[in-house]
């Protein structure tokens, strides 16, 4: 008798090969779904930071501009290169900064996303109108070539993720600048 009570009990005490794959196959699923809404998390954060970058460096060549009383040149370069270049006087430039977005980013349009709330331009990356060159003024506004005011958009993301989609408006008479981040249906500022 002591011996049969003895092997009921670890009998009960023990787990069933059926129970021990129902564990293991929730803990599956789990952490399926904790892996996709980390790449999800990933993505956002990676894009926040690109257009950051984006974002200071276009700070970066206003401030300079006002505080040197010099035009200063914006130049994106596909597919992630950003330099701001000071225009000396009398003649020549001065390279002030470089700046490579991170994360594999790239000034890119996903296909089927709206413009921005601002409506600045969205029919390319890197959207000025007809601007071929842009620049900060001595009074920080921004300017074509030509010195004619020009509004942009520039909208960067990771290829295949597009919470990573990000977009930095500009208004010329203020050089006010705004930043906006995918939301998966809307732009949210």
């Amino acid at each position: 008798m002591f011996r049969h009570s003895h092997v009921t009990e670890l009998r009960q005490a023990g787990f069933a090969l059926t129970e021990i794959l129902v564990v293991l196959a929730l803990m599956a699923v789990i952490m399926g779904i904790g892996i996709g809404s980390f790449a999800n998390e990933m993505a956002t954060a990676q894009g926040d930071a690109d257009m950051n970058i984006v974002y200071w460096e276009l700070k970066l060549a206003r401030e300079t501009a006002i505080n040197q009383r010099r035009s200063v040149q914006v130049v994106f370069t596909q597919p992630n290169f950003i330099s701001i270049v000071r225009q000396n006087i009398p003649n020549g430039t001065t390279v002030i900064s470089t700046a490579v977005l991170e994360h594999h980013a790239t000034f890119m349009l996903f296909p089927g996303m709206p413009d921005t709330p601002d409506r600045f331009g969205d029919q390319t990356a890197i959207d000025f109108g007809n601007a071929q060159q842009v620049m900060f003024t001595a009074d920080g506004l921004l300017t074509d070539q030509n010195g004619n005011l020009v509004n942009g958009s520039i909208f960067i993301g990771e290829v295949n993720k597009p919470m990573s989609a990000r977009a930095i408006t500009v208004f010329a008479p203020t050089a006010g600048i705004r930043t906006y981040r995918w939301t998966g249906s809307s732009w949210r500022h």
